[in-house]
């Protein structure tokens, strides 16, 4: 059985890659800010599971027989989402926000085949930022790759953002953006994970 992550996330294909586990990456076709303004009744742990099925099932519409992994994740601050980044400088005031101060981090993965959700799995990472002056976030955003847009709260822990926090409560694959030992779990009781 094939298992396609759809998802541009190089995080997400390096920690299957680590786990050794088979894989191949397809396109998810989802419009990530339609699909917000769309689903913005929703709370923040709703709107990460909703998104992390849709883009599951509409790649397993056309690739049939294999299991299609969809993840979203989402910052929630004061019970309010904060979207990513889209410049260096809404990086810097998102920063600025969200600095000494604790928020959630919610990672949603979902597993669809055929067009329907066969398993699905959210989780909340309690994360608190230190308290940085103007300067230190200069600094920071000056020292790193302009990538980081592309993560939600304009940090990647396993690299230099893990400076900037003062605490972190949960579970380090679903920081990373996929919650590794519950879907390994799925593939295990599914005999889609097996050594030869």
């Amino acid at each position: 059985m094939t298992i396609l992550l759809a998802s541009g996330s190089k995080t997400r294909a390096n920690i299957l890659k680590n786990a050794k586990i088979s894989f191949q990456v397809v396109e998810h076709g989802v419009d990530e800010e339609e699909a917000k303004i769309s689903y913005s009744n929703l709370s923040p742990q709703d709107m990460a599971i909703k998104l992390s099925e849709i883009k599951a099932i509409k790649p397993s519409l056309k690739f049939t027989d294999s299991f299609v992994v969809g993840g979203d994740q989402v910052l929630e601050l004061n019970s309010v989402l904060m979207n990513k980044a889209t410049d260096m400088h809404e990086a810097k005031n998102q920063l600025l926000e969200l600095q000494g101060k604790n928020h959630k981090l919610i990672t949603s993965i979902a597993v669809a085949k055929n067009g329907a959700i066969v398993w699905k799995h959210s989780d909340i990472a309690n994360i608190t930022m230190r308290n940085l002056n103007e300067k230190q976030i200069d600094e920071y955003l000056n020292s790193i790759d302009k990538s980081i847009l592309g993560c939600v709260g304009v940090y990647a822990i396993e690299q230099e953002g893990i400076k900037l926090l003062n605490k972190i409560e949960g579970d380090y694959f679903s920081i990373l953006g996929l919650p590794l030992l519950p879907l390994t779990q799925f593939l295990w009781q599914n005999n889609i994970l097996f050594y030869e």
